[in-house]
């Protein structure tokens, strides 16, 4: 097949994929205008299959954490840096008044030592996401308790990814361990600081939100739709929200303790809640997570949490995501010359004898 043909193809099985998710979303309208309590299921918590969610930040206090990070891999060691920033933005009236960081100067990045012959590449990756997580954690408890704000955002999920989990064999598990504790202690900060503690995923390859929809809400009104298992929730919400937004909150899974990292955060399993909302006409929808309040019922809770995010990811037409994260990110970000310098400075102390460029970085030729 020529490369021209093999271009129209992509195309075509593209547009294609279109057509058939614009039908499914019109397949899906009618659960706009049912009341989702009267089927009394388990996993559908709210009325409203689709909410409204205004951009409202009013008279509030956001504190964003993010980490920049790098792996350098040496002969006889791996090197992991890691610089985590917090943000914290005050506003009023929906005006922002005033931003202040978490360190307040510069700072070089932290580095992390590993034996190379402890490690292996697979560990060494989960090592750098554990190590890089714990960090943004910690700092984000310390936000909390230092600036007392009404929302602590934080970039990606409120918990661990499978992938973050080693075996139960690995040289990681302390460290996987005291990565769970980190997060408990964030958890409980943010309840005794009635601090609003939020995940933003930017892009989500979630199915949660299709599964209830397959497996419960559909067949509630007697309905089956397919075309369902072929789209995660993001692409399938991008037709179902318009802009200012939200779907109905659920649960992260059906089954807390089957779940491999929810199980090991028990208690706090059961109160990691999502949902999605739409900030931008031109943008995909976000996924947000949040740990449910004993103060305010679900969709109080889903409303106050989608309608400041949304507030504060509505800037730019065709990239929604809240600023306060935006600016985390930047300030946190390494760049060549701090990574070369920080390992210049390990190399300028060791003894000429020690060997530590890997031969394929050392090439006379």
């Amino acid at each position: 097949m020529q490369f021209n043909d093999l271009i129209n193809e992509a195309v075509e099985t593209i547009h294609s994929n279109e057509r058939k998710r614009v039908i499914l979303a019109k397949g899906l309208a009618f659960l706009r205008e049912e009341d989702l309590s009267k089927k009394n299921l388990p996993e559908v918590r709210e009325s409203q299959f689709i909410r409204p969610c205004p951009a409202l930040v009013g008279d509030v206090k956001v504190v964003g954490v993010d980490s920049g990070f790098c792996v350098k891999s040496l002969h006889s060691v791996d090197v992991v840096l890691v610089r985590c920033v917090g943000v914290c933005f005050s506003f009023e009236n929906g005006s922002l008044v005033s931003a202040e960081y978490e360190p307040s100067f510069f700072q070089f990045p932290k580095p992390f030592l590993f034996g190379a012959s402890i490690l292996d590449l697979h560990e060494l990756e989960q090592s750098k996401s554990l190590i890089r997580l714990r960090e943004e954690i910690s700092m984000a408890r310390e936000m909390i308790e230092k600036k007392k704000p009404d929302f602590c955002l934080l970039d990606g999920s409120l918990i661990p990814q499978y992938a973050d989990k080693p075996p139960k064999d690995s040289g990681l598990t302390s460290e996987y361990h005291r990565l769970l504790d980190a997060f408990r202690s964030l958890y409980e900060t943010a309840e005794k600081f009635d601090c609003e503690l939020v995940g933003c995923v930017e892009d989500s390859r979630g199915n949660r939100f299709r599964s209830i929809l397959s497996q419960s809400l559909l067949p509630a009104f007697s309905r089956e739709l397919n075309e369902l298992e072929a789209v995660s929730d993001s692409v399938l919400l991008n037709y179902l929200l318009n802009r200012f937004e939200r779907s109905f909150a659920f649960s992260y899974t059906k089954k807390v303790a089957e779940h491999p990292i929810l199980n090991d955060l028990a208690p706090w399993g059961e109160r990691i809640f999502a949902c999605y909302l739409k900030p931008s006409a031109l943008d995909r929808p976000l996924r947000v997570e949040f740990l449910s309040s004993k103060k305010r019922s679900l969709s109080e809770q889903a409303d106050r949490v989608a309608c400041t995010v949304a507030g504060l990811s509505s800037l730019h037409r065709e990239y929604a995501y809240p600023s306060v994260l935006i600016e985390a990110d930047m300030r946190a970000k390494l760049t060549p010359e701090e990574i070369d310098l920080v390992f210049n400075k390990i190399r300028d102390k060791l003894s000429r004898n020690v060997a530590l460029q890997l031969r394929r970085n050392s090439r006379p030729f």
